[in-house]
């Protein structure tokens, strides 16, 4: 079962995305201290998640607290929040880290595409001990036939080289290059057209 979540699920969806990227390459880059990965980030995936929710996004849970997505909406017409309201958002991180944090936001920002209004998967997570079960493959599958119903593209940053042949099963083609540090992860920028 999958549910729509609100702001009261915010912490446990910190809590599934912080163990979920746990071994990420854009977390390790983010996060270069294995111990300090896990204390954190479940705090900045928690304020991130809030800002889909401020912005008519959408987060979606699996009943057993196992699995999410965060969804934010994105138009042509979007005012984003300058940068010093942006950062301030996750005072949990610290100096170094802001900075990188920073940079990998500024690289996504210059990558995002400028095709209209679409919907922008920003995150999905599946606790450890069900990746690899199918669930992130249900759960991206179910919110895409709402995406569809919306008439809406879908937008994603792969995170992984491993990462878009899932997202290809579902629909979603490569646009642009892979950006990110050098050396260092890149992320793949993925756009997938509504299905009728």
């Amino acid at each position: 079962m999958i549910r729509q979540a609100t702001g009261d699920d915010l912490k446990d969806v910190g809590v599934i995305l912080g163990a979920a990227f746990q071994n990420d390459p854009v977390s390790t880059f983010l996060f270069p201290d294995p111990l300090r990965r896990a204390a954190v980030q479940p705090a900045f995936f928690q304020a991130f998640s809030a800002l889909a929710l401020e912005s008519d996004g959408a987060i979606y849970l699996t009943e057993d607290g196992m699995a999410t997505t965060v969804w934010f909406a994105s138009t042509e017409a979007d005012e984003a929040e300058d940068d010093d309201t942006f950062m301030a958002r996750f005072d949990m991180l610290a100096d170094d880290e802001t900075e990188r944090f920073a940079t990998l936001a500024g690289w996504m920002a210059e990558n995002h595409p400028t095709r209209g209004d679409h919907r922008h998967l920003q995150f999905i997570g599946v606790h450890p001990d069900l990746q690899r079960a199918g669930v992130g493959g249900t759960l991206l599958r179910h919110n895409l036939a709402i995406v569809d119903e919306m008439g809406m593209p879908a937008y994603l940053e792969a995170s992984s080289a491993l990462s878009p042949p899932l997202y290809q099963r579902h629909g979603f083609e490569h646009i642009g290059t892979p950006f990110g540090a050098d050396p260092g992860p890149k992320m793949y920028p993925m756009w997938r057209e509504p299905r009728r």
